[in-house]
């Protein structure tokens, strides 16, 4: 069998609830594309990815030649042949992340043709996996916060996930001290800053956190700054849980030497696909890290399954369930437990009436998507 053609679909504009972090406001209509791998025997591969121009060109212009002609089944060689022709561009960013797309496709492309799951091709190692209720939260009003954190308890989750970075961090320590009130001692309770603190916050706010039991401390300071998080680490008995603007297993290679991360989040959308997720886990089971990915639509449940250090699967409602209108039958967590489905490769099948409703464009302040300027104050203390 031969891959014969590279499909990206005009996008679509999924409407969600407007959502904060630290960093940005997001637009309250996303846009996405189905990329499609065609073969000589008729059998589809499919993964979804951002719907924008950049990404559009880089596929379509740069990587796609790359595929034609190649057996679904080497996945090696064609990631190879994809890392190495954006090479003098690439490396990390957009160039990686359209890796990945097609990299999620060819995957998805493979379980066809073998008639299995990806999570049993990976290995299988579990059916079921244990699921975190999470949140983009930022803005959301203290009565708004508790009730999306109390709500996930009420469902079953043993683990929540709440925003934090506001320009006051008195602020943040009043909203964990309110949701950790709410939840009971019980609960798991991790926050997220979304690189927003500078290392000196960083260190003061930890210090000020550990009262609360915080499970996680996710990237609290600038991605790019790895010898600082592995600082803050030492100062600090909060793990700290990076990884999902991290790129190939090198990238996490010195994460993991220097000491900088207690919880893996390699987003398979952006670390290069299922083919590095994979190898990024064993480099993590090797540490002895657990791996708990950056929340990637439906896509992520069969790769914690797949490895013995999935820790979790990441699950945000406000986004869960607007990206569930596109697929038929889509995975659900119930009791704070997902399962993969069970059908060949990611095992996801198009809603069309659904995705029909959603091609017109929407005015173009709900694709807006504001960055948060010196969001960082005072920036060095």
């Amino acid at each position: 069998m031969k891959i014969t053609d590279v499909k990206l679909s005009d996008p679509v504009y999924i409407p969600f609830r407007q959502m904060t972090d630290a960093i940005n406001t997001l637009p309250t209509a996303m846009a996405y594309s189905f990329l499609r791998l065609l073969t000589d025997e008729g059998v589809t591969g499919l993964s979804i990815t951002e719907g924008g121009t950049l990404n559009r060109v880089l596929i379509e212009e740069s990587l796609k030649p790359y595929l034609i002609g190649e057996d679904p089944l080497n996945n090696e060689r064609i990631w190879e042949k994809m890392y190495w022709a954006t090479l003098q561009y690439g490396r990390r960013g957009a160039a990686i992340s359209a890796l990945s797309a097609l990299d999620i496709a060819v995957w998805d492309l493979k379980g066809k043709i073998l008639g299995q799951p990806v999570h049993r091709l990976l290995g299988g190692h579990r059916d079921t996996v244990a699921s975190y209720g999470s949140g983009v939260n930022l803005n959301y009003t203290d009565e708004e916060l508790v009730k999306e954190m109390t709500d996930y308890v009420a469902g079953g989750f043993r683990m929540v996930k709440m925003k934090i970075g506001k320009r006051d961090p008195a602020d943040d320590l009043s909203r964990v001290k309110l949701v950790r009130q709410a939840i009971g001692p019980d609960i798991d309770l991790a926050v997220d800053v979304n690189n927003g603190w500078s290392l000196q916050t960083a260190i003061r706010m930890a210090h000020k956190l550990e009262e609360y039991d915080i499970y996680w401390l996710e990237e609290p300071i600038l991605a790019d700054e790895i010898d600082n998080l592995a600082r803050l680490a030492r100062e600090t008995r909060i793990p700290i849980a990076v990884g999902e603007n991290h790129y190939t297993k090198w990238e996490f290679k010195e994460l993991m030497e220097q000491g900088a991360m207690a919880i893996v989040q390699a987003d398979v959308g952006k670390c290069g696909g299922v083919t590095e997720f994979i190898k990024i886990a064993a480099l993590a089971d090797a540490y002895g890290l657990p791996v708990c990915p950056h929340h990637t639509e439906y896509i992520d449940a069969p790769l914690v399954a797949a490895i013995p250090n999935g820790l979790f699967h990441e699950y945000i409602h406000e986004w869960f369930v607007p990206m569930g209108r596109i697929f038929i039958d889509p995975i659900k967590p119930g009791n704070g437990e997902v399962s993969p489905l069970d059908k060949p490769g990611f095992g996801i099948e198009l809603n069309e009436a659904v995705i029909e409703e959603l091609k017109v464009k929407p005015a173009a302040e709900k694709l807006s998507h504001p960055v948060k300027k010196g969001w960082r104050w005072p920036p060095y203390l």
